[in-house]
């Protein structure tokens, strides 16, 4: 069981690495050889712990646009295409009024990350094992 967690984190983080490459040039990447991102496991985490919080988009902040929810979150996505997701367009954003989140950026892998799950068609997939 062990084996399969160190097996899977090493597969995710050679997914984001080759990703990262190929995001960075600025021809279109064929992402469809690569397994699909599991939002439950890998996206949803990111957005609970760094967007969903008190006070921001938990439903209690001033922020029309609440991240604590796969529909809420969809809100924000355009399926296939980030760079007309305005959730997309502010956690990439590096200055400016919509940055987000303000205090905290999102890692570079956590933003390839998101990216290739909205590339992917941002759909709510079952994780493997499940």
């Amino acid at each position: 069981m062990k084996t399969d967690k160190v097996f899977l984190f090493l597969s995710l983080l050679l997914l984001i690495t080759v990703t990262s490459w190929i995001v960075s040039c600025k021809h279109n990447a064929d992402l469809s050889g690569l397994p699909s991102v599991c939002f439950d496991r890998d996206v949803y985490p990111i957005f609970l712990n760094s967007c969903a919080k008190s006070g921001c988009h938990d439903g209690g902040g001033e922020s029309d646009l609440i991240l604590n929810s796969y529909s809420g979150i969809m809100d924000g996505v355009v399926p296939g295409a980030p760079n007309s997701s305005s959730v997309y367009k502010s956690i990439v954003k590096t200055t400016g009024e919509n940055k987000m989140p303000p205090d905290q950026p999102l890692s570079t892998d956590n933003r390839i990350l998101i990216r290739i799950w909205i590339e992917q068609g941002a759909v709510q997939t079952p994780c493997p094992g499940k």
